[in-house]
């Protein structure tokens, strides 16, 4: 039972393998036709959802292809660009107007009345409202509730698209000006200069801009968030850049039909869509490990699922979910939160044919080239998983089950949970999310003359805290604890640590629980030196205990979290 079985450790930075050129393109038709898709973004349900520039209409659409179609208000057409909105609605651009479309398909627009009012692109910011282009060289703030606020820009007289930048602030282009400018939430305006006019934006996994340059020569542009400017030859026709699920950045060339992947050096590889002349224009990553693009000539929206790793998964069986828990080795609950760890069972959860599966060392598990720097994947070799739309990090996989960590989140309740293999999705299950489901390791196998015990180690050598006896017929090297012992317990679901680290990230610095612990073995306190999660791992928790001074014995260890009792029922030998 080593440490690293508990939760597989990364010991460097990961790096990435290049993958092939084979893939697996799949295209859906917009029931209205000449419906000019232009906008796509993954929504908070799961599905994409899509903009139908001649159509009139906001178009969603599953990751098993069943597209809906939302007509606008009479009056209002010709939207443009989507977004994700805090308050869980989409939020789109037309001439003249902000809109905001509920999951549901209810619409409503705003407009700020001011002289030559036209938002063109439009995205979340880090304060929780929508911040927009416009065509008349302003960038634009709206609240939730509808309150627009307007900055002109000081440097050129046009805005293009708009990325969210790791340091905080709104990035945005310039076309005509061969600018990349900088916007602060309180309206500070610094302007970039690069070789051609850029067209789109987004954040990269690097920390960095990425943007596609579609005048003149053409080509992708890099820029950190301290203004170092790197720049990649490419057609002058590149559209649509987004952050792909490998860890490297997808871009469109609209009149060559092609999407393209560029990684940090540089290199591309181009993959072509089946319909001649498709025109794809603006591509985003899918809660489903593929890249979801819009193709507007063609009016259709078409999905690439690129290899990973060098594997290409082709299984089209929809998995079945027969059961979930959280991981039963921590308690095995019927409930969940933020940062646990759950355990899915049941058929075609993964492609058979995976090499993963067979791998000689820790098969069916995630390895370091699946990370992108520090994160975890939340697909890995095709299969994902969404918990209440959001997407979780892959662990595990097998036919039969897959052990993921849940994404951070604020609801509390019954939650949908989905799994899609590949290329098809299961049916939703429902499972409790709770504020905290707080659990100590401490697995059946576990288990001696009747008593479970907590998996706990000395934090001096190693040994595990059991008899001698009891150990030895684990396998273990173990001997019991001493009053004043210091050993480590390990555990999951114990909530928020400050400084927040948030779950699907390898622990780089120590850090101390939110909501406080307090242990006791039998009625005697421990003294705990220790409660946070633990450096170099995804997700694990660490608690360093003093051993109070009782007598010799098996003692239950007793542990509360915000004075709620940690339902389980486990013991640890004291030996003096």
């Amino acid at each position: 039972m080593d440490k690293r079985a508990i939760i597989l450790c990364w010991a460097a930075v990961s790096s990435l393998r290049l993958p092939g050129q084979a893939s697996t393109f799949t295209e859906y038709t917009v029931p209205t036709a000449k419906s000019g898709p232009i906008g796509i973004v993954t929504g908070p349900d799961g599905a994409m959802w899509f903009t139908e520039y001649t159509g009139a209409k906001i178009g969603r659409i599953t990751t098993a292809g069943v597209i809906t179609e939302f007509a606008l208000p009479a009056g209002i057409s010709s939207p443009l660009n989507i977004a994700v909105g805090a308050d869980g609605a989409l939020w789109f651009t037309i001439p003249q107007r902000v809109g905001r479309i509920s999951t549901a398909g209810v619409a409503t627009t705003f407009s700020a009345n001011t002289t030559g009012f036209s938002p063109t692109d439009i995205k979340a910011g880090p304060d929780g409202a929508m911040w927009f282009t416009e065509t008349a060289g302003r960038i634009g703030r709206i609240t939730t509730s509808g309150t627009i606020t307007e900055f002109p820009i000081p440097v050129g007289t046009s805005t293009g698209t708009l990325a969210l930048g790791s340091d905080g602030a709104l990035w945005f282009t310039q076309p005509g000006y061969s600018q990349i400018g900088r916007i602060t939430t309180t309206g500070v305006v610094t302007s970039y200069k690069v070789s051609e006019d850029a067209a789109e934006i987004t954040a990269g996994p690097d920390g960095a801009l990425w943007f596609t340059e579609n005048g003149g020569g053409g080509g992708i542009g890099r820029l950190t968030t301290a203004g170092v400017l790197t720049e990649f030859a490419a057609s002058s026709d590149a559209q649509g850049i987004t952050s792909g699920p490998d860890g490297a950045m997808w871009f469109t060339e609209w009149s060559h039909g092609t999407v393209l992947r560029i990684t940090s050096t540089g290199v591309t590889t181009v993959y072509s869509p089946p319909t001649a002349s498709s025109e794809p224009w603006n591509i985003t990553a899918g809660p489903d490990g593929a890249l979801w693009f819009v193709e507007r000539n063609a009016s259709k929206i078409g999905r690439l699922q690129p290899p990973q790793n060098g594997y290409l998964c082709t299984n089209t069986t929809a998995p079945v979910i027969t059961s979930i828990d959280s991981a039963s080795a921590y308690g095995g609950y019927s409930y969940f939160a933020s940062g646990s760890w759950l355990e899915i069972k049941g058929s075609n959860l993964a492609d058979p044919k995976d090499p993963r599966l067979t791998a000689a060392s820790n098969p069916g598990q995630w390895t370091s080239a699946d990370f992108s720097g520090s994160n975890a994947p939340t697909v890995l070799d095709g299969i994902s998983v969404t918990i209440n739309g959001k997407s979780a990090y892959v662990w595990y996989l097998s036919t039969g089950q897959l052990n993921v960590q849940a994404p951070e989140d604020t609801a509390t309740g019954s939650v949908s949970i989905t799994v899609t293999n590949c290329n098809a999705a299961s049916s939703p299950v429902t499972f409790m999310r709770k504020t905290l489901a707080p659990g100590f390791l401490a697995p059946t196998t576990y288990t001696a003359n009747g008593m479970q015990y907590m998996v706990a180690t000395f934090s001096s050598e190693g040994a595990y805290v059991l008899n001698t006896s009891t150990g030895a017929s684990f396998g273990l090297n173990s001997r019991p604890a001493k009053p004043g012992d210091l050993i480590v317990a390990y555990g999951i679901g114990f909530g928020d640590v400050t400084p927040a680290i948030l779950p699907g990230v390898i622990v780089g610095s120590l850090n101390a629980l939110v909501n406080p612990i307090t242990l006791s073995f039998g009625s005697t306190p421990a003294t705990l030196t220790y409660s946070g999660l633990a450096g170099g791992f995804v997700g694990l928790y660490e608690f360093y205990i003093t051993v109070p001074d009782v007598a010799n014995g098996d003692y239950q260890i007793n542990v509360t979290q915000n004075g709620v009792p940690v339902p389980q029922t486990m013991y640890l030998t004291v030996h003096n």
